[in-house]
């Protein structure tokens, strides 16, 4: 927290602060995904649809766990967050990101 003091450190941030949100995916320690969200921006969209914004949230956590196990991490993952579906190499043999309805993070879907 910036410039906070003992006595102030639970004071609300002051409305000019601005707040960011961010989602990152590594691979041995390598950036392969990153996005910033602004939190005033979110909040916005969770008046207007919050069951979407949570869905699409949600996504973030789907499509990594899903992704895991397909060709082509990174370019699965890409379109996953797009539109819901994991693929191989971004494109071949999709389905939707449910490790329900998908292969468990481990699970070599050949076997």
């Amino acid at each position: 927290m910036p410039d906070v003091g003992l006595f102030t450190a639970t004071e609300p941030l002051p409305r000019n602060d601005k707040v960011i949100i961010k989602y990152s995916v590594e691979v041995e320690g390598l950036p392969v995904y990153t996005e910033t969200y602004d939190v005033d921006k979110i909040a916005a969209e969770l008046q207007s649809d919050e069951a979407r914004t949570l869905e699409i949230w949600a996504r973030r956590i789907l499509c990594a766990a899903a992704c895991r196990t397909r060709s082509g991490f990174s370019s699965c993952l890409t379109r996953c967050l797009t539109d819901g579906q994991s693929c191989e190499c971004g494109h071949k043999e999709c389905q939707p990101a449910s490790i329900a309805g998908g292969h468990a993070p481990g699970e070599n879907k050949e076997d």
